[in-house]
């Protein structure tokens, strides 16, 4: 399961401390807020050299409207944005500009009542004037999101709502982070892209895991020099993984992979799944009872009475239990999702037959039954998620095989 923190980490990596706002006072700050607002932080620049170093709230007060368009020119919809300040420098002289005086548990509601202060510009001046725990929502942070398949959302709330229960409640942290998103957002295509593995994720194992298992068995060590690292998708997002494992129940995985790109165009979020009926998400190509299965889990998700991140800090056992106690998921499935939606290192299925023939083939059996299957890979413990890896690449050999003339 892709967690937030492991993007910032790879940000921060990246692009080191970003000390953001790119400011020396709060005014400066707040200025900056709504001058950015539709425009280059470029342009922003060019408009607050106007003002001299002078961004006190008192000098703005006693500027001509028109004189302040005239400084904010270059950041453009000049006339807006000077009515906002305008007013944003009104409601702050009430406290005759002392900023340490304001209501913070009233400022963001009297902030978004301001002609011209929307709910981005407001969390701005919350999180990096008045240091208030609200995560900024921009283009920026939207992209990534769809960049590395994490949950698209209709609203900005959804957005921040997710990111704020997805990270510690730490203000130094939300400047940080939205400071490197915006840094992140602003690389040029031609440049390294640090969260390239989260925009292609595959399952996570390493030279150490691989050095364990050819010491338990040597044939394993044989597979390995075959095969050698081998790649295995998986799913950020825990709700797309438990979908597609829905959808990849008992039919081929062409049909699965044909019908879950169908349900990714359709549906970029739980909310969207649980907003529509059953009846429209049969038509991306589901059956009944999988779509019934599918809309009861995202509904539960709506209704907080599941927490998909919550579950990963489950251990394997109570992991499954909990997968299996949702509609249309049984051992199989829970197993599946464990491996693909939660990165987990120690998973296999006998239900699997791709599995089973991949093991059958590997220890050059004639069949094999549930005993002899997990006797047989319980030596391998606690890292069967990547037997099963090479148990899938083996099975895909022989189906492969079989099919060329």
């Amino acid at each position: 399961m892709l967690k937030l923190m492991d993007i910032y980490n790879a940000l921060h990596s990246a692009y080191g401390p970003q000390n953001w706002w790119p400011a020396k006072s709060r005014e400066e700050m707040m200025l900056g807020a709504i001058l950015v607002q539709n425009t280059s932080w470029t342009n922003v620049e060019k408009a607050l050299s106007n003002f001299n170093n002078d961004f006190s709230f008192t000098s703005i007060d006693a500027m001509s409207l028109e004189t302040l368009q005239t400084f904010i020119r270059p950041a453009g919809f000049y006339r807006a944005k000077s009515i906002a300040i305008k007013n944003l420098v009104d409601y702050f002289q009430h406290i005759n500009f002392d900023f340490d005086d304001a209501h913070l548990e009233v400022l963001r509601k009297d902030l978004l009542a301001l002609k011209g202060i929307g709910f981005e510009t407001a969390d701005a001046i919350l999180l990096y004037a008045f240091n208030q725990p609200f995560f900024v929502v921009d283009t920026y942070l939207k992209r990534l999101f769809k960049h590395v398949h994490l949950p698209q959302f209709s609203t900005y709330h959804q957005y921040q709502d997710y990111v704020m229960a997805h990270l510690p409640h730490d203000v130094v942290l939300y400047q940080e982070f939205h400071a490197l998103i915006v840094a992140y957002g602003k690389r040029k295509v031609s440049d390294p892209d640090p969260l390239e593995h989260f925009a292609k994720p595959i399952f996570q194992y390493n030279t150490d895991h691989i050095d364990h298992l050819c010491t338990i068995d040597q044939r394993f060590a044989l597979v390995f020099n075959q095969y050698g690292f081998v790649s295995r998708p998986t799913i950020n997002d825990p709700f797309d993984a438990i979908v597609s494992t829905i959808i990849g129940q008992l039919i081929s995985v062409k049909a699965a992979d044909s019908i879950y790109a169908r349900y990714l165009d359709a549906y970029p979020s739980y909310q969207a799944v649980a907003k529509d009926s059953i009846e429209n998400l049969k038509q991306i190509g589901l059956t009944n009872n999988k779509a019934k299965a599918i809309h009861a889990i995202a509904t539960k998700i709506k209704l907080k009475e599941l927490n998909l991140a919550f579950l990963d800090t489950l251990d394997d056992a109570d992991l499954i239990s909990a997968l299996v106690a949702l509609p249309g998921i049984g051992d199989w499935s829970a197993r599946m999702i464990a491996l693909h939606g939660y990165d987990r290192m120690d998973m296999t299925s006998y239900a699997d037959v791709a599995l089973r023939r991949g093991l059958v083939t590997w220890y050059q059996l004639d069949s094999i039954d549930e005993s002899q299957y997990n006797q047989l890979l319980s030596p391998y413990a606690p890292y069967r998620s990547i037997i099963s890896i090479y148990l899938w690449k083996i099975s895909k050999e022989i189906s492969h095989k079989k099919q060329t003339p």
